[in-house]
């Protein structure tokens, strides 16, 4: 009885989503997560649902219970970013992340991380010079952070920090090709 149930709970979710119906999507999926509580794909389904209408506190609620039910948290990002973005609101996953970041201090870490990943995705500059000094905070010489940092100071059109960003690469990693060939580029087309 209870997989019939869950059944007809699934397809009457999946169909208010569909519709964009947030609020009866997000109620029948609490629903499902009553039978199936460690089902990640319908806690990422829910995490949108309860964003988009917008109802931040359930959304961190449903991240707390996917990680307390054994849910990485990489993964449910990853899904609440996928299906924020095909849901057509890609700007969702950004304001969700930082609503994590407000309820969730102890997460710090691991949401800057992927805070500085959206914000690369959409070549925000300023915001991935922000994200990745942060990060850069705890591992002063990571390529990565460095590179994000270089490329935030290129978007935002701070040519001299990202020059000397890109050198400092080259200090730590004298091999390293793409700072290398930033600099030679950015020494070419300069007056």
């Amino acid at each position: 009885a209870a997989s019939d149930r869950y059944a007809a709970l699934s397809v009457r979710a999946d169909r208010a989503y569909r519709w964009q119906e947030w609020a009866s999507a997000a109620a029948m999926y609490e629903l499902m997560l009553d039978i199936r509580p460690d089902s990640a794909a319908v806690y990422e389904q829910a995490i949108v649902a309860s964003a988009m209408i917008p109802d931040t506190v359930a959304a961190v609620d449903l991240l707390q219970r996917a990680m307390g039910h054994g849910i990485p948290l990489d993964g449910i990002l990853d899904g609440v970013r996928s299906r924020s973005f095909a849901a057509g609101a890609p700007a969702l996953y950004g304001r969700y992340l930082l609503s994590l970041r407000a309820a969730m201090p102890y997460m710090a870490r691991a949401l800057d991380h992927e805070l500085l990943r959206y914000y690369t995705f959409r070549n925000d500059g300023p915001m991935m010079v922000h994200y990745s000094e942060i990060m850069l905070r705890g591992l002063p010489d990571s390529p990565e952070f460095l590179h994000s940092l270089a490329m935030g100071y290129l978007l935002s059109a701070d040519y001299e920090n990202a020059c000397a960003t890109w050198r400092r690469i080259l200090t730590l990693d004298p091999a390293d090709r793409t700072a290398r060939l930033y600099l030679e580029n950015y020494k070419k087309l300069s007056p």
